[in-house]
């Protein structure tokens, strides 16, 4: 009786614990702030929800209101357990060189993604010393359809996250050259996990052009994606097949040093490449 009992009152909880990380994820640097009926009608959950579970943020220290405007921001607890996940198990100061290395090499932006549950997050980026450049907007969300990076992580994430994200997920149009059918998209990361990266030109942004590459964990299944965004006008398929090159060594680079072991098809790919 006892257990059934404790069953049915982790699921009530477990729904507020994801519903408070929704919350959370609205806080971008675009939009730091919120006021409680706006993120409720955002997020669409009913003010009086939103405001209990951001009273609990607060009690936590993930979210503080201003004392004068009563708008929500993010919390100092955010940036301690940021401090913590890094100084425990180091993974900007992997990447940060190589993306550095890697825009120098290619004069075009470099960024690094981790897979959130509705779309790729940016936690790293590395502009080139030229005029005409992408930027990167590190709050903005990469759509898994229709980034390099998105489609990098689906090729190789866990069968059962991929299986996810192509038949749950409703997939926006943002350009014409947006894959939004499901059948063509499945065929497409086919064909990326058998190339071992994607390529995504003007899929996002019409006039950005990305190559991207997985970056693995101890489970050998992708959790993110490094990639070069270039102005699409200079991205011939030299500067393609550069850039490949960069963002498929950076990835084994990465995963090796965190102590992960990439995919064989990425391996392969490097070899592949290195040979012509």
């Amino acid at each position: 009786m006892s257990s059934k009992k404790e069953a049915a009152e982790t699921i009530p909880m477990m729904k507020s614990v994801d519903r408070a990380l929704y919350l959370l994820s609205f806080f971008t640097v675009q939009e730091p702030e919120w006021g409680l009926s706006e993120l409720a009608r955002r997020a669409k959950i009913d003010k009086a929800t939103t405001l209990r579970i951001l009273v609990a943020l607060i009690r936590n220290g993930f979210v503080e209101q201003h004392s004068q405007t009563k708008k929500y921001r993010l919390g100092i607890a955010v940036l301690r357990l940021a401090r913590v996940r890094e100084a425990s198990f180091p993974l900007l100061s992997f990447i940060n060189p190589v993306l550095d290395r890697i825009s120098e090499e290619m004069e075009e932006t470099a960024h690094a993604t981790l897979a959130a549950d509705n779309a790729m997050i940016t936690i790293a980026v590395t502009e080139p010393k030229r005029a005409t450049r992408v930027w990167v907007n590190p709050s903005q969300l990469l759509p898994f359809h229709a980034s390099a990076s998105g489609l990098a992580f689906i090729a190789f994430a866990p069968p059962s996250v991929r299986e996810e994200i192509l038949e749950s997920l409703d997939f926006e149009r943002y350009t014409e050259h947006t894959i939004v059918e499901k059948a063509e998209l499945r065929k497409q990361v086919e064909e990326i996990r058998h190339r071992g990266f994607a390529f995504s030109p003007g899929s996002f942004e019409v006039e950005t052009s990305g190559v991207a590459a997985p970056i693995f964990s101890n489970s050998g299944e992708a959790f993110g994606a490094i990639a070069i965004a270039g102005v699409a006008s200079r991205m011939t398929k030299e500067q393609q097949f550069k850039a490949a090159k960069l963002v498929v060594g950076a990835s084994i680079e990465i995963s090796r040093a965190i102590g992960a072991e990439p995919h064989p098809n990425i391996v392969a790919a490097k070899q592949e490449m290195e040979a012509v």
